[in-house]
């Protein structure tokens, strides 16, 4: 299918299938339920346990493409649900409309592919593909002497560097390459116009960003046209800053599935929720599922997801009574819950909404459609909680949320009886930084060690600025000896990257305390002990890891 993967389309054919199969004991149920309503007359649990297998397959089989079972249902729901409302019996007008539904729903169960109509999964889908681990940048010009220097700078944050002798070269690489970037001297376009719109032309020859940034041993405006007019991103004059280079860098070769959107389904049909989880996969989100109401704060507090999709009805805990528990707790306040449901009472909707809903999905729903709404909203979520939980300098965890994350992951460990991590870091001599080459110069200081941290640890690793110049990392999963050896190697490297400003190029380090758990068991104790360990490295002369104990 074009925008699934073959992969993707094939599991959710069986998904299909498996749903097709399951139609005949379906009806049967609904039949026996119709029946013991009729006989009942004025039982209305019984007509409301009707009312909801109703709704339920309705929506289900909007979702499978069988348009005339979900038309069929739906009429019969609101049959029921008049007699509900007028608190009537089921008269011989009534009993001869269930029939007539029956016989329908019986004829479309029995051949559901008959009826089966296309669910909009071949239609251009937002499809996500993964970008290499490893981001690209070509420089050109391999005698040019910024060349060495950049590949070496750029080394550092887990930038591959190729230097290439020419345009032919870079054509080659850019077949296989991801996520790339040209950085150029502006000499090779200066005063030759032929040379500029090759440039511009490999840039939009392929469908693939390609980024590019220009350096220059002298700036005017001419040059900085000349650059634009060829396809440049940006411009730097040379001594480069590595600090705002790397920045600009990172956006330029940004994937955007490096962090993937984290999404809980919340349904108790499972052949519904397996759907919506295979779309959400394929378009590169991670998802969670939860089928029964009572366990999902314990799952939240766990995955922390960038937004909740839920039905409406659920037994025994519906969709607006369970936002509004989830509502109560003050952490996932801002965390968005979507309706997805067949209920298309804009009433219902509109009080589903006011009880903690934020948005109201209608089934069917096209594939494509699905994944651009939840992607829209899990953004303006992460947005959100980044700048509620993050440090505006760095990026990185503030204070408040770093020994949050700490307390957590201790917990965290004491489950499950594992290994784990606490670094405290202090920039060395910060202060003589800022005096000597002033604040902006430090900022940028505090910036490329935090770039530093994010590329040389895990993703599941967790990073903080503890405050002023220092960091706090924990390690999850690791011992001591590895922790030491990891946060040493990060050491040495931060120890190499050239640092500028005006009063000339000068080289930063730190000092790193270290301590482990379950050798310090709680959060507070693991705290201290690693605080310990700093100020030991700093009585030792600076510039080295000491771990405690």
């Amino acid at each position: 299918m074009k925008g699934i993967s073959e992969k993707t389309s094939k599991k959710l054919n069986e998904l299909r299938q498996g749903y097709f199969s399951k139609l005949p004991r379906r009806f049967n149920e609904i039949k026996t339920l119709s029946s013991q309503a009729v006989a009942a007359q004025s039982d209305y649990e019984v007509m409301a346990g009707l009312k909801m297998a109703l709704h339920k397959i309705a929506g289900s089989a909007a979702t499978f493409g069988i348009n005339r079972l979900t038309e069929t249902a739906g009429k019969f729901e609101i049959l029921i649900e008049t007699i509900i409302g007028s608190s009537a019996n089921i008269d011989q007008a009534a009993t001869k409309l269930i029939h007539q539904y029956l016989l329908e729903m019986r004829e479309i169960c029995a051949d559901p592919e008959k009826y089966s109509e296309n669910t909009g999964l071949d239609e251009d889908g937002d499809n996500t593909g993964s970008g290499t681990e490893k981001k690209i940048v070509f420089v050109l010009g391999e005698k040019d002497s910024v060349a060495k220097d950049l590949s070496e700078q750029l080394g550092y944050f887990g930038y591959h560097v190729e230097i290439l002798k020419s345009f032919s070269a870079l054509k080659e690489h850019m077949e296989a390459a991801d996520n790339e970037l040209l950085i150029l001297n502006s000499s090779i376009i200066e005063n030759n116009p032929k040379t500029a719109d090759v440039v511009k032309n490999i840039k939009y020859d392929y469908k693939r960003q390609l980024g590019i940034i220009f350096f220059s041993y002298k700036d005017n405006f001419d040059i900085r046209l000349d650059c634009v007019k060829a396809g440049g991103d940006d411009f730097f004059t040379v001594p480069l800053d590595v600090s705002r280079l790397i920045d600009r860098v990172d956006s330029l070769t940004k994937d955007e599935n490096t962090n993937p959107f984290h999404i809980l389904i919340i349904d108790d049909d499972p052949e519904q929720v397996s759907y919506y989880a295979l779309l959400l996969q394929q378009a590169g989100m991670i998802t969670s599922v939860a089928s029964d109401p009572r366990k999902v704060l314990d799952i939240m507090a766990e995955s922390k997801p960038d937004l909740i999709l839920m039905d409406m009805y659920m037994p025994g805990c519906d969709g607006p009574e369970l936002a509004s528990i989830i509502r109560q707790q003050e952490a996932f306040l801002s965390i968005p819950i979507v309706y997805l449901s067949y209920e298309s009472n804009k009433e219902i909707q509109l009080e589903a909404m006011r009880t903690g809903g934020d948005d109201f999905l209608t089934k069917p729903i096209k594939a494509h459609h699905l994944i651009t709404s939840v992607m829209a909203k899990a953004e303006r979520t992460r947005s959100l909680r980044y700048f509620m939980e993050r440090d505006s300098l760095t990026g990185l965890l503030n204070h408040t949320n770093t020994k949050e994350s700490l307390a957590n992951e201790v917990l965290r460990a004491e489950r499950s009886e594992g290994n784990m991590c606490f670094a405290m870091i202090d920039i060395d001599h910060f202060k003589k930084v800022n005096d000597e080459h002033g604040h902006m110069t430090g900022d940028r200081v505090l910036k490329s060690l935090s770039r530093l941290l994010q590329d040389r640890l895990r993703r599941t690793d967790i990073i903080g600025r503890y405050g002023g110049e220092e960091f706090a990392v924990i390690l999850i999963n690791t011992d001591i000896t590895n922790a030491s050896r990891i946060m040493d190697k990060i050491r040495q490297n931060f120890s190499q990257i050239r640092q500028i400003s005006a009063e000339g190029d000068f080289y930063v380090t730190f000092s790193c305390g270290i301590a482990s758990f379950p050798s310090y068991r709680g959060a507070s104790e693991l705290n201290s002990a690693a605080d310990q360990a700093l100020y030991k490295a700093k009585d030792k002369g600076r510039n080295q890891i000491v771990t405690a104990g």
